[in-house]
């Protein structure tokens, strides 16, 4: 018995494949890096922002403002839509050239920063939205505008604090942040 118990084993394992085990392969994880950086990379391109603004829906500079006065803007909280507190996010992206322009010939004050915010709702709900303004006091004296029907219409700022502007919007469009 033991005899063909040894010849079975011995036979087993003659018959039995060997797994084959490489090491990964070097190139293979850089070419998958490379290709989703570069998505990434041209996606922020598109959107005409640095990764860093892209991936942090987040804008710390606008062309046409002069660096040293504009601050980082970014959403800082929940969002309330019509008093209930969502997990929804708005979305930041930069303002062009022309509303720029028009936002600085409208200024009453520094402007600290423009954004152009795309709500997750349909315009007309109230939507309450907490800007990260990264360097802000919460002591200025800050009023907020948005860009309607080609007009910079103030908005109800709701709180002022460290680092954050809480606004009531209604609609998405270009916001700017006037330090008066």
């Amino acid at each position: 018995m033991k005899k063909f118990v040894a010849i079975l084993s011995a036979a087993t394992l003659l018959v039995m494949p060997m797994a084959v085990c490489a090491a990964p392969s070097p190139s293979a994880g850089a070419v998958v890096a490379a290709s989703q950086t570069s998505v990434v990379e041209t996606a922020a391109a598109e959107a005409n922002m640095t990764v860093s603004e892209y991936t942090n829906n987040a804008i710390v500079s606008t062309p046409g403002l002069p660096a040293a006065d504009t601050l980082p803007v970014a959403q800082g909280g929940k969002i309330i839509v019509n008093g209930v507190a969502t997990n929804m996010t708005v979305t930041l992206a930069k303002v062009n050239a022309a509303t720029v322009k028009s936002a600085k010939a409208a200024a009453t004050g520094k402007i600290i920063n423009l954004v152009n915010a795309k709500l997750p709702v349909a315009k007309g709900n109230t939507v309450t939205v907490n800007f990260y303004v990264k360097g802000l006091a919460g002591t200025e004296n800050v009023t907020a505008f948005q860009l309607v029907k080609g007009e910079w219409v103030q908005v109800t700022v709701k709180e002022i604090r460290a680092d954050h502007i809480v606004l009531d919007l209604t609609q998405s469009g270009p916001v700017m942040f006037v330090q008066n």
